[in-house]
């Protein structure tokens, strides 16, 4: 049965089987209305599908019905359902198998790091790397005393055993650098938040660009070695506020040796 209601958008409300998928073997309200404006026919139609993405009306994997069937169901052009596919897929949503169909894409975090990462990285400017410090000082601290409470013992091994490598490669920076970064990313994998990883990984993809600059000041790599130690001890204990304030310490020590990075290059507006 169709109902149609003469608003932006008039409404669609008929049941059919979605065959695409076993499991769903039982008659549900068609989730697509028709829509009528020209001008956005693509994303309307495109938000539409994404609602029904996000609501799990269609899950990663499923075979998303074709452009006829589409088209009939908007009330649109092929056309219109095209470009709105091409509009999903760039969002990471679809992926257009050709020949075989439109499908749901598997859930992937560099759908959302990656863009977040170029704009952050396009954004911040000479004074990226005291930015990036200054955003991880209000941040990592909470996200350690988090890690503190949920961390096991996998955790614990895996995190003294990378600081265990900075200590080794203490002469050598740019191994040192992968060390001290895959051991800030288990801190927030060790959360238990699934959302801390995602919101934390495209600042450690900006600080693989510009730690170095950091790590050439005197003493930076010693202190961050002690730090880390430091660290591993209160995960080991469960030791929450202990682990606030010495992940604190580090990151107020490397924003002073980001200073003072900035103030060998001529850069002195330290209130960005």
């Amino acid at each position: 049965m169709v109902v149609c209601c003469h608003t932006t958008c008039s409404h669609i409300y008929l049941t059919y089987i979605l065959a695409h998928d076993h499991r769903k073997d039982h008659i549900m309200n068609e989730p697509f209305m028709r829509v009528e404006r020209p001008e956005t026919l693509s994303n309307m139609v495109e938000t539409q599908i994404r609602d029904a993405i996000q609501q799990k009306i269609f899950v990663p994997g499923d075979k998303l019905p074709g452009e006829i069937e589409f088209s009939e169901k908007f009330g649109v052009s092929r056309t219109a359902i095209r470009e709105a596919l091409r509009l999903l897929a760039g969002r990471g949503l679809v992926e257009i198998r050709k020949g075989s169909g439109v499908y749901v894409a598997e859930l992937d975090m560099s759908n959302v790091v990656d863009p977040f990462y170029m704009f952050l990285d396009m954004k911040c400017g000479e004074y990226a790397h005291l930015h990036i410090i200054r955003v991880r000082l209000f941040m990592e601290p909470e996200i350690a005393k988090l890690a503190a409470v949920h961390c096991d013992e996998n955790d614990i091994e895996y995190l003294r055993k990378q600081s265990q490598q900075m200590k080794t490669h203490a002469n050598h920076p740019l191994e040192n650098i992968q060390f001290d970064i895959k051991f800030h990313r288990r801190i927030a994998n060790a959360t238990n938040n699934p959302l801390v990883p995602i919101i934390m990984e495209p600042i450690f993809l900006l600080l693989d660009k510009f730690i170095s600059n950091t790590y050439r000041q005197s003493h930076a790599p010693d202190l961050a070695i002690k730090y880390h130690h430091q660290l591993v001890d209160c995960f080991e204990t469960k030791d929450e506020d202990g682990a606030y304030h010495v992940m604190r310490q580090h990151l107020i020590h490397a924003e002073e040796h980001v200073i003072q990075y900035y103030k060998q290059i001529g850069l002195n507006d330290f209130d960005v």
